[in-house]
């Protein structure tokens, strides 16, 4: 792989072990600790890079990218938004990772039901509704609003995040259709 096609997709190896380091610390608070969860998401970013490229990374692309995603899980791992996860335990992690997909996380809800936890970069603009319109279908396979209470989205990278009701996402579908 060429260094400037490896380059442009640096951000998308970040975002991926941005998401693998949060969905892993769910359900264990001594995970969320800035450097734990950096760390976390320093190892995969390392291990993702070392799964795809075979013939080396220049260092210094390396390193700034790395470096970027430390900063990032820092200051995520400082959020309020984090400060709520880790209050999670792990009776409360119904399923993560590949075992909760097409979610990254599932979470049990003081109602009984369950909440689908999203952790995915968001796009602006009509890609963020090519998200929505792939999650409610996701949802509505997953047993719908029977079954799950929310669906709560995070930007690994912003650290902004978004809860919605299962009505929330189909008034965003239905507006989306009718226009």
């Amino acid at each position: 792989m060429d260094q400037l096609e490896l380059a442009a997709r640096l951000p998308r190896y970040r975002s991926r072990a941005a998401r693998d380091a949060i969905a892993g610390a769910l359900g264990y608070p001594n995970r969320w600790q800035e450097r734990s969860l950096a760390a976390a998401g320093a190892e995969r970013f390392e291990a993702l890079l070392a799964e795809e490229v075979r013939d080396g990374i220049r260092p210094g692309l390396l390193f700034d990218a790395r470096n970027a995603l430390v900063a990032e899980m820092r200051r995520f791992a400082r959020s309020a938004l984090a400060r709520r996860l880790r209050r999670l335990r792990p009776v409360q992690i119904l399923a993560r990772g590949a075992k909760a997909r097409p979610f990254d996380a599932l979470v049990r809800a003081p109602d009984g039901r369950s909440v689908a936890i999203v952790v995915r970069p968001m796009p602006t603009g009509e890609a963020r509704l090519d998200i929505y319109r792939a999650l409610r279908g996701a949802i509505e396979r997953a047993g719908g609003s029977e079954a799950l209470a929310a669906l709560l989205l995070i930007d690994p990278l912003t650290g902004a995040s978004q809860s919605m009701r299962l009505d929330e996402i189909a008034r965003l579908q239905r507006g989306s259709t009718a226009a």
